[in-house]
């Protein structure tokens, strides 16, 4: 016969049983809880801080760049060209990768694996580490994190679109029109960080632009207009693409021959969305190569473009150059010793050289033919900070058009900008 519990001890037993199934939904949502809460610790950690952490280290010691969305936009290149990207950056990428790999697997067994008491200390430790961070930065770049998590978000089908709205095919070359007799040849210049608030046109009171201001009446400086972005690659697309087709693709169907020289490294930060832009040009060439440490100045670009100018076919040319510019850090921009002992800051002396590249380039221009110059964006020159959004610096930028009769043609805004192009593939 089967031992039988007094009842006292069962009836205790039972209602212990029916609390501990009663609550056993809270307990489960206490638990997720605690779950999510150290998972989203982990990824906040491994966003903010590893990504970072790692890239510094590739950039250090291979001088590669792994921010940006490059590899959203590798639909613009050639097969080519990525296995080229493959070949030469292997080595860093992987360990970067194995590198962030084991560091992301610390990091997620400390979170889910410690004591409460550890895991308090650990979000301290990164609450102080990511403050540090944000005191060193002092401006919007200690967010860096969060502002390129959203702007890869918002953007990543407009940079994926770029793509195919850059590419030079079969369809297209069908519809390749024959170019007028005497047609009129273009230059379009995208400048780099080029504020309107250090150019004497608009009441600076330091003379940065000696040569263009010597140039008078012949010259048309219009603006300043409001940038279309602070970034470089929304900009470019703001400027440069249209109804699907990029600039390099309407002028190239309209019979165009087309030629780009950029003063930057084709696979640096945010280049392959260039990359993608003027993917349809005939003729192009990419001047500097962050891998080997060459540092490239705009003048550079001079021999090139003259080059391009000059070899025709007969055809109508559009070349567009992007120079660096005033791009941070400024005083990086100039050759040594220009314009050193005449007063200006390291920022002046970049806006400087920027009119002598531009000056030298109008007087290398063929018969026929119109120079446009804009800035991508501007630089937060009257803030503490670089690429400050709140300052009117950052968004303010010239027009500059050579010679001044083209200037008829542009109104100014950059949405006659980008109408202006248009019109003359039309």
């Amino acid at each position: 016969m089967a031992a039988s519990l007094p009842r006292s001890e069962t009836d205790s037993s039972v209602r212990a049983l029916a609390r501990r199934g009663g609550n056993g939904g809270a307990m489960f949502v206490k638990s997720f809880s605690r779950c999510l809460l150290r998972c989203g610790f982990a990824a906040a950690v491994i966003w903010c801080l590893l990504v970072e952490t790692v890239e510094k280290f590739v950039e250090s010691e291979f001088g590669m760049v792994l921010d940006g969305d490059w590899f959203l936009v590798l639909s613009g290149s050639s097969l080519s060209e990525c296995i080229s990207f493959a070949r030469v950056y292997a080595w860093p990428l992987s360990l970067a990768a194995l590198s962030f790999l084991v560091a992301v697997a610390v990091v997620v067994l400390l979170s889910l694996r410690s004591s409460r008491r550890a895991f308090l200390a650990l979000v301290l430790v990164a609450v102080a580490a990511a403050c540090v961070r944000i005191a060193q930065a002092g401006s919007v770049r200690a967010w860096k994190p969060v502002y390129v998590a959203f702007d890869t978000l918002r953007s990543a089908r407009d940079y994926g679109s770029v793509g195919s709205a850059g590419r030079w095919t079969d369809d297209r070359a069908a519809k390749v029109r024959r170019a007028p007799e005497c047609a009129t040849n273009y230059v379009i210049v995208i400048g780099e960080s080029l504020t309107a608030a250090r150019l004497p046109f608009f009441g600076y009171g330091k003379d940065t632009t000696p040569r263009l201001s010597a140039m008078g009446g012949r010259l048309a400086i219009l603006g300043p207009v409001r940038a279309p972005s602070p970034y470089t690659v929304t900009s470019l697309m703001a400027l440069l693409v249209s109804d699907g087709a990029t600039a390099p693709v309407w002028f190239r169907l309209a019979g165009y021959r087309t030629c780009f020289v950029g003063a930057q490294d084709r696979w640096e930060r945010y280049c392959s969305v260039e990359a993608a832009i003027f993917s349809a040009c005939e003729r192009k060439v990419y001047l500097s190569d962050v891998a080997k440490g060459n540092r490239v100045y705009d003048e550079q670009l001079l021999p090139y473009a003259a080059d391009m100018m000059a070899s025709g076919d007969g055809r109508p040319f559009v070349l567009f150059v992007h120079m660096l510019g005033s791009h941070f850090p400024p005083e990086d921009r100039v050759p040594p010793g220009f314009a050193e002992g005449e007063g200006l800051d390291g920022y002046d002396r970049s806006v400087r050289y920027t009119d002598e590249v531009l000056a030298r380039l109008m007087e290398a221009l063929p018969p026929r033919t119109e120079l446009f110059f804009i800035s991508d964006h501007g630089e937060s020159v009257d803030s503490d900070g670089w690429r400050d959004l709140r300052s009117e610096a950052l968004w303010s930028v010239p027009m500059i058009v050579y010679p001044a009769a083209a200037a008829q043609k542009l109104s100014p805004s950059v949405g006659d900008f980008v109408s202006a192009w248009r019109a003359h593939c039309e």
